[in-house]
């Protein structure tokens, strides 16, 4: 009995409708994956190639591929017989992703920077925009609620006002169950994350997820950066403040709300002192050499050979060694990337690597500056989006 196409199930229609929805997302899926041409165009795929690819009969792939074409996510492709001209014997049916269904929406909503990107289903991008802001725990939480509301109309509308199947945000800020940032008495958090889901649901109307930045960060480097392909590694995030991503085995730790990866344990280590971010810290070091204290000048400096600056930089690679050490100790992860605007500064992960063995014993994590740059974050905004639908693609009414 092929179980999966409810053969034998009488009297249960919520068992055939499960094994039905099952049977829909494995084909749904397998086109969803399908490489795309050189030149964009979405390929075409047989009944005998799905046949071939989930395991299931002929019939059920064709009742299953109309389920899907009704409900907006395939569509019926011209065969290649009527293609190339050619009338004799009963041509195959074909069929194709609908890349245009929907679109997804990607946000880093930090705090001094929010950005926001929408992408069709297959990740590319349609438009973006971003805005510079100063949120501190003077600014109305309106305010911000506003601000963030305002960004995503705009790109939105900048991409074409495609319908939009997902949004997510990543905050500066542990976030738990439905988007909410469950710890209390830290008003930092408060405002950087302070209903933010609640307010674009109720403004837009859309599905709308909420996340910490840096695990956002780990999805998108997880999924087109250093981290590809690798099953244990943390991605720190490291601008104004540093926190971690971290993931085991191919899964993203979160814990029991959110808090997996808040780095407020540093105040406690040896050499580091603080949860503040490499931009923080090289602002503080060239502040107290008398420099003007922006980060990226330090950096440029470095790269453009300045010995102040590189002296700079590898006082923040000595602090940033004992950081990685703790989450080695914690995690043991294969690589660490780190992510954030001044993570490519030259000579950065040269002096964490190279001083990694005067802590830890081998095998060590290898040390990795990202390639994603300041978007990292709504890149992996976008992914999570994606994920989402993909996950509860028979639950969104496209049509």
């Amino acid at each position: 009995m092929d179980v999966r196409q409810g053969q034998g199930v009488r009297g249960n229609g919520s068992v055939t409708r499960r094994l039905r929805d099952d049977n829909a997302l494995a084909v749904l899926h397998h086109v969803w994956d399908l490489p795309v041409g050189p030149d964009g165009t979405e390929p075409g795929v047989t009944g005998s190639d799905l046949m071939a690819a989930t395991g299931l009969s002929r019939a059920t792939v064709h009742d299953v591929c109309d389920e899907l074409i009704e409900r907006g996510w395939l569509r019926e492709l011209p065969n290649e017989r009527a293609a190339g001209g050619y009338t004799k014997g009963r041509p195959a049916r074909r069929y194709g992703f609908d890349v245009h269904a929907g679109a997804v929406v990607g946000v880093d909503a930090g705090q001094h920077r929010i950005a926001a990107r929408v992408a069709d289903l297959r990740g590319r991008m349609l438009g973006e925009t971003s805005r510079t802001v100063d949120h501190d725990l003077s600014t109305p939480v309106a305010e911000r609620l506003e601000v963030v509301a305002r960004t995503v109309e705009e790109v939105v509308r900048a991409a074409g006002a495609p319908t939009v199947l997902a949004v997510a945000l990543g905050v500066p800020a542990p976030v738990g169950a439905g988007g909410r940032t469950e710890f209390s008495g830290n008003p930092y958090w408060e405002l950087m994350n302070p209903g933010l889901v609640a307010h674009l649901q109720d403004r837009f109307g859309w599905r709308v997820l909420a996340d910490n930045d840096a695990n956002l960060a780990a999805l998108a480097e997880g999924w087109i950066g250093s981290g590809r392909g690798v099953r244990n590694q943390v991605t720190l995030l490291a601008g104004e403040r540093i926190g971690a991503g971290i993931v085991d085995d191919g899964r993203l730790l979160r814990g029991a709300r959110g808090g997996v990866g808040e780095m407020r344990y540093l105040d406690l280590v040896s050499g580091v002192g603080s949860a503040d971010g490499l931009g923080k810290v090289l602002r503080d070091l060239a502040h107290r050499a008398g420099g003007s204290g922006v980060a990226e000048e330090v950096v440029a400096a470095a790269a453009a050979g300045e010995e102040l600056a590189g002296s700079l930089v590898e006082a923040a690679g000595e602090r940033l060694t004992r950081v990685v050490v703790t989450l080695a100790s914690l995690f043991d992860p294969e690589r660490v990337v780190v992510a954030g605007g001044v993570a490519g500064a030259v000579g950065l992960v040269e002096v964490v690597n190279t001083e990694l063995p005067r802590f830890l014993d081998l095998p060590r994590p290898l040390v990795v500056a990202s390639t994603l740059g300041r978007d990292v974050v709504v890149l992996g905004a976008l992914r999570r989006a994606l994920d989402e639908v993909r996950a509860q693609a028979l639950s969104i009414a496209l049509r």
